[in-house]
């Protein structure tokens, strides 16, 4: 009865650790939560690369997009890192601190000491179990340096790219990398992003770095966008919206204004309590609380819209699989819908959304799919297998009626063969089998190299050289003409043999047996006539060649079966020994006795 009620017990909790697993969605929304870490290149060779300092409006910029409840910080690194913005949760005054300090960023380091930088900002455990979505954002232009010493430098490096990367591998923190003109190390840069399965850019210029970290950012927080005309400069603001954040590139327009949805005038001043613009030498962030439902519109000769995120009751909760993966490789994005509270909806409010992904590498469309929202778990949109290296951008967008709510991300398909490694990787065959899914992208352990198999020539010996290879063979066979002849003698003149004796045969015979190569259809002859033809010689010149091939593995198995039989054979002997001398011994008292009497 016992063991009854303990196998039920068993299976009972068995089944609900089953249902457990199998519908983690239903109890576990995925995570939104970041924490971000900038970290800005201050070096001196930085005022010819970013020579307007174009760092700080594109700091700015980034460090007002930055969600609310997430948590940052940024530093600013050369000889030694130094905290710029102390790392906290973002709220406006943590934005208002940011946007002053970074007006503070200069350019009078001597060297690039990035894996000091990694090392100051670098997450712990703690970090780790608060669920956060962990990212590191480096900006640079130049490669690590610490010394005028070539080999310390190197030392530097190398540290870099293995104990102090390991931390963030070992929390499962991405480091993106931007490169500023291609001075930059991409080697390092490049080889830092991958094997946290975060992304690598080049801006050739300062011009392009606010684009390049606005890239970043969408690869690092889920921010809902809103689409933009750009002909008219308008864009939609839907019923629900709680704050919008607006991105203008002024171009020299200093008095940036909108139309709002009811046709009136939104600008700086008058000032409202329920906006909030933050201002830089290259653009216009503008907060707005509770904005007025309808068609906005940018008031402006030269100004330009750059992107609108929008925050409503709906969240999006979005996961993606890799940002790096190779030629071949699977890769898939999971999506889920919340309320403002973070609960997920249920079968009754997912009705009526649909998810639809397109993918383009920059120049055309490459993938378009639709589909329903799944109820009760993650929906799964699986991305296409893609055959062409390069970089490729993910538009996904939720949509509902009138709704649409978009998400830019962004894929890296590498190449199957690294571009350092070889300057002919772009020929490389690119119809592979898929790749096994992996979490996260790190460099694999090198591949034992294989022995190369020995090619033998097809052509025939001359004549004479068939005659020397055959002298020659003999010449390095006597043990064995010895032997054979040894063993003709012994049969002719037969001796008794003792069980000893007949062991010791059996176990050379195994020996010989098993370390010989396998026979093969035509044995070789015992004698070598002077008359053979020269067929018979071709044959024996072949197999002579042959016997060299003979690789040594195939022969483990068989001194393991040698030894085996040997000691089986030698415990045979010592056990016959003794009875043989126990016999002796009790026969000589026989023979004693008989003598006496």
């Amino acid at each position: 009865m016992f063991k009854f009620h303990a196998v039920r017990t068993i299976s009972v909790t068995l089944f609900i650790a089953l249902l457990a697993i199998s519908h983690p969605a239903i109890s576990k929304p995925l995570s939104n939560q970041m924490d971000i870490r900038v970290l800005v290149d201050v070096s001196g060779s930085m005022k010819k690369t970013d020579p307007n300092n174009l760092r700080i409006p594109a700091l700015q910029v980034l460090t007002q997009l930055l969600p609310k409840g997430s948590k940052a910080g940024v530093w600013q690194f050369a000889n030694t890192p130094k905290v710029v913005v102390a790392h906290g949760e973002v709220n406006a005054q943590w934005q208002q601190q940011a946007a002053l300090a970074a007006q503070q960023i200069s350019s009078t380091g001597l060297y690039t000491d990035i894996g000091a930088a990694l090392n100051a900002a670098s997450f712990n455990a703690q970090d780790q179990t608060q669920g956060r979505q962990l990212h590191v954002i480096l900006l640079t232009d130049g490669m690590v340096d610490v010394s005028k010493d070539a080999a310390q430098n190197a030392r530097a490096r190398n540290a870099l790219l293995e104990p102090i990367l390991q931390q963030y591998i070992n929390v499962g923190a991405r480091v993106h990398t931007v490169g500023l003109s291609y001075r930059a190390d991409e080697a390092t840069l490049s080889a830092v992003a991958r094997r946290t399965d975060g992304l690598f850019e080049v801006a050739e210029n300062a011009d392009q770095l606010l684009d390049i970290f606005l890239r970043a950012l969408d690869n690092t927080v889920v921010t809902q966008q809103v689409a933009v005309e750009p002909i008219q400069q308008s864009f939609i603001v839907e019923q629900g919206i709680e704050s919008m954040t607006v991105v203008v590139e002024k171009n020299g327009d200093d008095n940036i204004k909108f139309t709002d949805g009811n046709q009136a005038t939104v600008a700086r001043i008058p000032a409202v309590d329920t906006q909030t613009w933050q201002t830089s030498s290259t653009h216009e962030v503008v907060t707005i609380q509770n904005p007025a439902p309808g068609t906005w519109t940018l008031i402006s000769d030269t100004a330009i819209l750059k992107r609108i995120n929008v925050v409503g009751k709906i969240q999006i909760l979005l996961q993606q699989s890799h940002q790096n993966i190779k030629v071949g490789q699977p890769s898939y994005i999971d999506v889920q819908l919340a309320n403002e509270q973070g609960t997920l909806l249920s079968a009754a409010q997912l009705q009526g959304f649909k998810l639809d992904v397109t993918m383009d590498n920059g120049e055309k469309e490459v993938f378009s799919r639709q589909q329903q929202f799944a109820i009760d778990k993650k929906t799964r949109m699986d991305l296409p297998i893609i055959n062409q290296p390069g970089m490729y951008n993910l538009n996904i967008a939720v949509i509902n009626g009138p709704l649409v709510r978009t998400i830019t991300r962004s894929l890296k398909v590498h190449p199957l063969v690294a571009l350092a490694d070889t300057q002919s990787a772009a020929s490389n065959t690119l119809n592979m089998p898929v790749a096994e899914e992996v979490a996260v992208i790190i460099d694999t352990q090198p591949t034992q190299i294989q022995p190369d198999l020995m090619e033998v020539s097809k052509e025939k010996p001359s004549k004479a050289l068939q005659a020397l290879m055959l002298e020659t063979q003999i010449a390095q066979e006597p043990a064995v003409v010895v032997k054979e002849s040894t063993a003709v003698i012994n049969e002719a003149t037969p001796e008794p043999k003792t069980v000893t004796s007949q062991l010791v045969d059996a176990v050379n015979e195994l020996t010989a047996t098993l370390s010989s190569p396998p026979e093969t259809a035509d044995k070789r002859p015992k004698e070598i006539s002077s008359e053979t033809s020269s067929e018979a010689s071709n044959e024996t010149a072949s197999l002579a060649q042959d016997s060299l091939v003979v690789a040594p593995q195939t022969l483990y198995w068989r001194w393991y079966v040698v030894g085996g039989a040997a000691f089986v054979l030698l415990i045979l002997l010592v056990i016959l020994r003794r009875s043989t001398q126990v016999a002796v011994a009790q026969a000589k008292p026989e023979s004693t006795t008989s003598k006496e009497t």
